[in-house]
This record gives C-alpha cells, sequence and structure tokens, in this order.
C-alpha cells in the first residue's frame, strides 16, 4: 500500500522547506483522508472508463488490459457481510459503505436451488411502491426485491437473512503488518523522527503513490497559498 512516510518525505522535498517550519504533521494529516479519496473517487472513475473501452472492443486484453489491472486494484475494498436488522424486514448499511455491488436474501426452502437469491435493488419510493401494488411484479421469495434508501428494506419479509456485497471507504493500513484499521491515513513523529509503528498507510495500492503526492500538493498548495505545489499538483494531474 501506498506510504504515508513516502508520501509525506516528498511534499516536503517539493516544497523544498523544513518540515518543522512548513507542512505539519497535523496539517499533512488533516488533508491526507481527503486526498486518500480523491485518488480512490478517479480509481472508480477509471474503472467505469475501462468497462466502457472493453464494451466496444477497444481492451487489448489479457494482461494488458485496462479494465482488468483497474478491476484488481479497486477488489482490495470488495467487502461481503451479514445485514444487521434494524426492525422487520429493515436492515442497516455497513458503516464503510461506498458503492452496493449486489444484494442476496436466504434461499433455503425458497424452490431456488441455491443458498442465496440474488435480490433486485430499487431507488427510488414510487417505483417501489408501484412494484409492491402490481399483482405482476409483487416480490416473492424466488425474486425479492429492495428498496434501497437511507437503510436497506427487503421484500418480502420472509428472508432469514440479507447479505451485501460492496466496496468499501479506504480507511488505512497498520505499518508493516497491512492489517486494516478505522483510522484515516496519518503520520506520527517522536522527537521530530517518524514513527512508522505509530503511523498509518494509505489505503490506496502503492502504484498510486503518485497521484496521491500531486492531490496532497495541489489541496496544500491552495491552503498554505505556496504556488510551486499547487501548480506541481495540477500538472501531474494533467499529465495523467
Amino acid at each position: 500500500m501506498a506510504s504515508v512516510l513516502n508520501v509525506y518525505n516528498a511534499l516536503k522535498n517539493l516544497s523544498n522547506k523544513e518540515q518543522k517550519g512548513f507542512i505539519t504533521p497535523n496539517v499533512f494529516n488533516s488533508f491526507a483522508p481527503i486526498a486518500q479519496m480523491n485518488v480512490y473517487n478517479e480509481m472508480f472513475r477509471d474503472f467505469t472508463g475501462a468497462k466502457q473501452q472493453n464494451r466496444a472492443s477497444l481492451d487489448p486484453g489479457r494482461h494488458r488490459s485496462p479494465r482488468k489491472m483497474t478491476a484488481e486494484d479497486v477488489s482490495i475494498y470488495v467487502r461481503d457481510e451479514r445485514l444487521r436488522v434494524v426492525n422487520g424486514n429493515i436492515y442497516s448499511k455497513p458503516e464503510d459503505l461506498a458503492s452496493i455491488i449486489s444484494l442476496r436474501v436466504d434461499g433455503e426452502d425458497r424452490g431456488s436451488g441455491s443458498d442465496r437469491v440474488m435480490c433486485e435493488m430499487v431507488y427510488d419510493v414510487e417505483k417501489m411502491n408501484a412494484i409492491l401494488g402490481s399483482n405482476l411484479s409483487t416480490p416473492t421469495d424466488q425474486f425479492p426485491v429492495a428498496l434501497v434508501s437511507q437503510d436497506i428494506e427487503v421484500f418480502p419479509d420472509t428472508a432469514s437473512g440479507v447479505y451485501i456485497t460492496y466496496y468499501a471507504v479506504p480507511k488505512s493500513y497498520d505499518y508493516g503488518t497491512y492489517k486494516v484499521s478505522d483510522l484515516d491515513p496519518q503520520i506520527h513523529f517522536l522527537q521530530d523522527i517518524p514513527e512508522p509503528l505509530a503511523s498509518k498507510d494509505f489505503m490506496i495500492p502503492d502504484e498510486y503513490e503518485p497521484e496521491l503526492i500531486a492531490e496532497m500538493c495541489r489541496l496544500l498548495g491552495v491552503r498554505l497559498r505556496d504556488m510551486n505545489l499547487m501548480q506541481y499538483g495540477v500538472q501531474q494531474e494533467a499529465a495523467e
């Protein structure tokens, strides 16, 4: 994963100033999660673009396939878990949910031939009301439907369990162990010396370190009114 220390040192070198008088750890840490989310969102825009290339038969395929490479990059954010019941057939979304991939319900004794049944997702309340009020489209055990809004409401209400596959919001990794942490990426110092074990790396593949550096330059350049940093960030983004 992208090293928070590498990104910090790169910013310090680009600014050509000592960290004590310029990019302090507190300032860096306040912008690190914002930069990470911006790069994360850009990864998914690239993923969408790669899928469109594939549909247009412009993808070279195999190991050179942009779609394959971006799919591998975003795969680290895929999660699969059982949803927690709020009340009846209403379920709460995972706290780290960024985007839903699919929903499934338990399929035992439903005549489906599988343990899990895929659940159609609806995001419009009026459309859901029309589905529930129709004799032709009323949800059944074999064809369940979920209304995705603030919570997730599954119809019919006979499901014994609902499971979600989704992309998670990036947080951070413990330095060196790569165990997922609930904290934001951040750098820590002990008597002006970087303390790696107390720092948290970005939850972004390491090949995206240049993008993180460029994004941090852009954000910090605006915040600190440093035109050199801001222009570097803008130029690097334009060159991608």
